[in-house]
């Protein structure tokens, strides 16, 4: 319903009205974005071997012929290698997981069965939020956690298992942190992280960094205005801040086992640490024009000291960025291996058909065939074929 010109008045005073209670808030960020300008750094630009990974968006690899879904959860690194493939059924059960990270199981995903060796661990010990998926209408979200825990299992993979003949940053696309690893488990999967990166060092001479590379974040979007008024980041060069705990925790609204990190947190009474970060984060714009975009970075914090080498092979691997100009390109390209096209989805779907109807006699088979594409959405192809 349009909005009458007799209501429209009264809208916006209300709006204006509302937005005073809004107006403190701004000049709080404000005041951050001002404290951040202070340490603006300028970013000069390494060489590096820069290698990312990308899991496959969801909703581009789902597979159904109702009332059968299978999730597909694939990730790719910039190179073209499939780190790791799966196929998980929308109703199956959360000890399936468990199958994933074994030895002489078909089902077996090996970067995850080398992490839960590794922490001696099974696949429904990393994460509470993996049993959803016995409950009903709570698949997707499980599903989601699973693909975001092998994203962690090839990070760990790539970093400890894999030989770097040079200098090489590891590009995450997202944070360094998550939801999905329990709190006691995540301090441990950063232990073992730590003593690859100490391990390349000491016996090659590699320094093998890792980042974290968003396109949004809670703190870019809550100072995203703050930013512009202030213009904290508008430099004719590229460069990069890092951003005090106490501005990151003013800019989410939930408890802070998402933004400690070993270092500041507190060992509990059992003697255990709980966290789910290894994270420090950084503004960073690899253009060197005023308005270029600025992404969130994350930073390994124990390599915080070397942020201007690490921002400066970043920038190095985000100068070239297509389509997505001053993104990592390493990124780009990874995402550009593991998408699935409408053809390949169509080949897939076809799989899936023949895995439904292969017990099925002849006749029936020809009832779903003929239900496949008879069955189909009619008005949908007639648009599509305008």
């Amino acid at each position: 319903m349009a909005l009458a010109d007799d209501n429209f008045d009264e809208i916006k005073r209300r709006v204006f009205d509302a937005y005073k209670t809004e107006d403190p808030i701004i000049e709080q960020f404000r005041t951050y974005a001002r404290q951040l300008k202070n340490g603006v750094k300028e970013i000069r630009s390494y060489s590096v071997n820069a290698v990312s990974f990308v899991s496959a968006d969801g909703g581009d690899n789902r597979l159904f012929f109702n009332p059968a879904v299978i999730e597909l959860v694939r990730v790719v690194d910039s190179r073209g290698n499939q780190c790791a493939l799966d196929a998980i059924a929308g109703n199956s059960k959360s000890s399936d997981f468990n199958q994933r990270a074994d030895s002489g199981s078909p089902l077996l995903v090996e970067p995850l069965r080398r992490l839960c060796a590794d922490l001696n661990m099974s696949v429904l010990d990393l994460s509470y939020l993996l049993k959803t998926i016995d409950e009903p209408g709570q698949s997707t979200g499980a599903i989601r956690t699973y693909r975001d825990i092998v994203e962690w299992a090839v990070l760990y993979d790539l970093i400890k298992y894999r030989e770097w003949g040079s200098d090489t940053i590891i590009i995450r696309e997202g944070m360094l942190r998550t939801k999905s690893i329990k709190l006691t488990v995540f301090p441990l999967l950063d232990q073992q992280i730590r003593a690859a990166c100490s391990k390349h060092k000491k016996e090659k001479n590699i320094n093998v960094s890792i980042v974290g590379v968003a396109k949004q974040s809670a703190v870019l979007s809550k100072l995203a205005v703050a930013l512009e008024l202030e213009e904290t980041m508008h430099k004719d060069y590229p460069c990069y801040v890092k951003v005090p705990p106490e501005i990151e925790r003013e800019c989410y609204n939930f408890d802070n086992t998402w933004l400690d990190t070993d270092s500041t947190v507190e060992v509990g009474e059992d003697g255990k640490k709980r966290y789910q970060s290894f994270g420090s984060l950084y503004l960073a714009k690899f253009g060197d024009r005023p308005f270029d975009p600025v992404w969130p970075v994350d930073i390994a914090e124990w390599q915080t000291g070397d942020a201007d080498r690490i921002l400066g092979q970043l920038q190095f691997d985000a100068r070239p960025g297509f389509p997505i100009p001053d993104f990592p390109m390493s990124v780009q390209k990874a995402h550009d291996f593991a998408k699935v096209n409408g053809l390949e989805v169509s080949v897939l779907q076809d799989i899936l058909f023949d895995g439904i109807t292969q017990r099925l006699s002849p006749e029936e088979k020809e009832k779903i065939l003929r239900m496949k594409h008879l069955g189909q959405n009619l008005t949908n192809i007639r648009y599509r074929n305008a």
